[in-house]
C-alpha cells in the first residue's frame, strides 16, 4: 500500500496498490503469489500491467478476484448505473450493479468502467 485511500473495503493478502489507489465498498482478494520489484519495473516498460492496482486508479463497489491485473488511471464506478453486463473479453461482469473483475483478469491503464 503506496498512499490509497480505502473505505469499507476489504484488501487480501498479497495484493499491490500503488500511490494514489482509492478503493471504496470494494472486496480485493489478493493474489497467489508476489512479483517483484524487478518483475513489475520490466512489466510496466513493456506497457504491461502487473499483479494489483496502477497508480491513481479508483474504484467503487467492486469485487476484485485473485491475481486480477489493473492498470493506471482506471476508473472502476458503474457511474451509469448499469445493472448487469456480461464483459469477460474485457476481464468484467456487472451483476445487481456491482463490478466484478474475473480472476486473472488483466484492465488495461485508462479504461473506465
Amino acid at each position: 500500500l503506496r498512499e490509497c485511500s480505502i473505505q469499507h473495503s476489504i484488501v487480501g493478502v498479497r495484493s499491490r496498490l500503488e500511490y494514489g489507489v482509492e478503493l471504496k465498498d470494494t472486496m480485493m482478494m489478493g493474489a497467489d503469489y508476489y512479483q517483484t520489484e524487478a518483475e513489475i519495473a520490466s512489466l510496466l516498460a513493456h506497457g504491461r500491467v502487473p499483479i494489483g492496482v496502477g497508480q491513481n486508479t479508483k474504484i467503487r463497489n467492486c469485487i476484485i478476484d485473485k491475481n486480477a491485473k489493473i492498470g493506471r488511471d482506471v476508473i472502476i464506478t458503474n457511474k451509469d448505473g448499469v445493472e448487469e453486463a456480461d464483459r469477460p473479453h474485457e476481464g468484467f461482469y456487472i451483476r445487481s450493479g456491482i463490478t466484478v473483475i474475473l480472476k486473472n483478469a488483466t484492465i488495461k491503464h485508462g479504461l473506465v468502467i
